[in-house]
């Protein structure tokens, strides 16, 4: 075959390139949906919390508590009003309305994997009445990766969750406990707001949430001070454990006591050590310092957009819809042979002359008697 002398053609450059699309577009048609990891487990979680669900909604009903259409689009009863006697303070209610969606029990199954937490783990969770649905999707995916949970509760809740006398957190988890689904109860609940201590509620309020806790039977956290809340908060989780290791833990919404400073700015996701902003004191920093992995669901949405979740969906989505069950997966032999074929073409193209054989038979003769050929 006829050597190169020379640059390229821009005809055979144009041919190189028609032929590299043409194998990309065949490599993306190849493409088909795979099982993501843990998919067994993540839509065991997802199954069990909308089964959860639906047994909060049935105890709403039996409480003759209407469910707001308007606000609450999809009528999962998991939405509460936008003020009462025990609202803590103000929220948005399409944050609450994404943490409806069945699904975060998955995403939830993986985060507790990427923490690394193992079958028969100790898990350290605190959390508000602020979003009872992430409460719930935590305990389905808690529940399905047979871990131990130590919870504790502040009881008041932000505008749109459980924030209803009837039926707040401690309410809902008495219902779930009992039910089939069988989720741990929380073992401590102190009343919430700015200081952990009802600050921000009235008499009335504080009252209500005192009076709750007592008809549930469980230990009430009271303290003198923000610091002391935080105290008395590791201490149970310790004595919770025993001599076992807590191998994460998981804060929902935005405690006093877990945040320590109210406006302390931490990251939504997984916190480690290294990459925290923390600032001590706060149960979020002193498990940090024990070298805790800690998974912190402050901005609901960003978590959602993060893991390919909708936000305020309506309707809801299927249950093991997105890319949190299911994953793309190219065809690994197709792209390796078609590497191949473009390294083969490649060097053909800069070893030999190829455009001297697109020309006619005359040309590429008188070429050849001017090469002396």
């Amino acid at each position: 075959m006829k050597l190169r002398q020379g640059k390229v053609g821009k005809s055979v450059l144009s041919a190189f390139a028609l032929i590299c699309i043409i194998f990309f577009i065949i490599e993306v048609g190849s493409v088909r949906r795979v099982k993501a990891r843990f998919y067994e487990e993540k839509i065991t979680a997802a199954q069990i919390c909308e089964r959860a669900f639906g047994l909060i909604k049935a105890l709403r009903a039996s409480l003759a508590i209407p469910i707001d259409e308007i606000n609450d689009p999809n009528e999962t009863g998991l939405i509460g009003h936008q003020w009462t006697l025990i609202t803590s303070g103000r929220s948005d209610l399409q944050s609450k309305l994404t943490s409806t969606n069945p699904n975060f029990a998955a995403l939830f199954v993986e985060l507790l994997h990427q923490v690394g937490v193992r079958k028969g783990d100790w898990i350290a969770i605190g959390w508000t009445g602020s979003y009872p649905a992430l409460n719930i999707a935590l305990l389905s995916a808690v529940k399905v990766l047979e871990l131990k949970p130590i919870i504790i509760t502040s009881l008041s809740a932000s505008m749109w969750g459980a924030n209803d006398p009837r039926l707040t957190w401690l309410d809902m988890e008495d219902c779930l406990k009992g039910s089939a689904v069988g989720f741990k109860p929380s073992i401590a609940a102190s009343l919430g707001g700015e200081d952990d201590n009802g600050q921000g509620l009235s008499l009335l309020g504080r009252a209500i949430l005192d009076s709750i806790i007592k008809q549930k039977n469980i230990k009430k956290i009271a303290a003198a001070n923000l610091a002391e809340q935080i105290e008395n908060r590791l201490n149970l989780y310790w004595q919770a454990k025993g001599d076992k290791k807590i191998a994460a833990f998981v804060n929902i919404d935005r405690g006093a006591a877990n945040l320590g400073d109210i406006h302390a700015q931490t990251n939504t996701g997984i916190l480690v050590r290294h990459n925290s902003k923390v600032v001590e004191p706060s149960v979020i920093g002193k498990m940090l310092v024990r070298k805790v992995p800690v998974i912190n669901v402050l901005d609901v949405n960003y978590l959602a957009e993060k893991y390919s979740l909708p936000i305020a969906p309506t309707p809801l989505p299927k249950l093991g819809s997105g890319k949190l069950f299911t994953e793309p997966r190219y065809s690994v032999p197709l792209a390796i042979g078609f590497i191949i074929l473009v390294v083969v073409i490649l060097f053909f193209v800069i070893r030999y002359d190829l455009e001297f054989y697109l020309l006619p038979k005359e040309k590429q003769k008188e070429i050849l008697e001017m090469e002396g050929r």
